[in-house]
């Protein structure tokens, strides 16, 4: 195991696929216990840390996206048959003579290189994740994805720069000045990345990007609509009537990564908004209510956002029913 030191630095998403740290949350005994106890005495301000790495490793389920071990078979089948077929006769070669042996050879070789290269440029991975389950994803150039429950990825595992994106996903992209740009590539249009930290939700026929920090543009499916250079803090929505931006607190829309709904200091107008945004809920006030001066601050579980209703009817002695998509919003009887 690491020393206490070693941990300073690691932030939550290190800490939740850390095998010691998985250990201890899983399956703690008396060592695990007294090691991490002592990390936090003397570290006492990773605490919070800390607790947002449990919260992942209790919540969601992390599995590795390995390269699909039948697609590296059937290549290597197909290799191996190429190779049979393009074997010289002993024939042959006993009858030609040694220069066109070579020529034979760097035949043999061009081919099989040719072969090779069509079947392994054409390697993917799809990464899918269900209920309840994240995965990180990790490219060679140390740019990384998040992609969140119920989502699908596909890339390219030679030339990572072109993904398709089915769900939600958190990029964070490397800047690199030889390296294509990065293109996400969406039923309703695609985004193009120079180098930034973005979220991009593909679900209930929408397109929403969420420009953290850099640059983004936007290019719609529709040809007849102009692409859209993003500016940090801002939300892109693609529908069926075209393209819409509005600014937006971006924090609120990446902090599903650590299981979270996120507010401070933020007008109940506003939260109802996000939960539009993000859940497709809609809200109707009723009895007159004003609710214009009324503010949040606290989390709720991202995956438990009536919890989030909850706290606010508590809060401000609401009445909160839910249904199906619609919440109504009235005054509390025991107000």
């Amino acid at each position: 195991m690491k020393t206490t030191a070693a941990y300073t630095t690691y932030t939550a998403w290190d800490l939740a696929l850390d095998d010691d740290f998985i250990r201890w949350v899983k399956t703690p005994d008396a060592a695990d216990s007294s090691f991490w106890e002592k990390f936090l005495a003397d570290h006492p301000h990773k605490a919070v840390t800390v607790q947002e790495a449990r919260a992942l490793l209790l919540h969601y389920t992390f599995a590795p996206a390995p390269v699909d071990a039948v697609v590296v078979e059937n290549i290597w089948q197909q290799l191996q048959l190429t190779r049979q077929n393009l074997r010289p006769r002993s024939t042959l070669v006993r009858r030609i003579g040694r220069q066109w042996r070579y020529a034979a050879a760097i035949l043999l070789l061009i081919t099989a290189g040719i072969f090779t290269y069509r079947h392994f440029r054409a390697v993917n991975t799809v990464v899918i994740t269900g209920a309840g389950e994240m995965r990180r994803i990790t490219f060679a150039d140390g740019s990384q994805v998040v992609l969140n429950q119920q989502s699908r990825l596909r890339y390219n595992n030679r030339h990572p720069y072109t993904v398709q994106l089915e769900g939600e996903a958190y990029f964070t992209i490397q800047k690199s000045a030889h390296a294509p740009a990065f293109t996400v590539q969406c039923s309703r249009g695609n985004i193009q990345v120079l180098g930034t930290a973005f979220n991009v939700n593909t679900q209930q026929q929408l397109l929403k990007v969420v420009l953290e920090q850099g640059a983004v543009q936007v290019v719609p499916a529709n040809p007849k609509l102009p692409a859209k250079k993003m500016q940090p803090g801002e939300m892109v929505t693609m529908d069926a009537q075209g393209l819409h931006t509005k600014r937006v607190h971006a924090a609120w829309h990446t902090a599903w990564r650590n299981n979270q709904l996120l507010f401070s200091d933020a007008p109940l107008a506003d939260i109802f908004t996000y939960l539009t945004d993000v859940y497709g809920w809609q809200f109707v006030i009723q009895d007159q209510l004003t609710l214009a001066n009324k503010r949040f601050n606290g989390t709720a579980p991202a995956n438990a956002p009536g919890q989030l209703l909850e706290k606010i009817s508590t809060i401000y002695q609401l009445k909160m029913e839910r249904r199906a998509d619609t919440v109504f919003i009235s005054k509390s009887s025991k107000h």
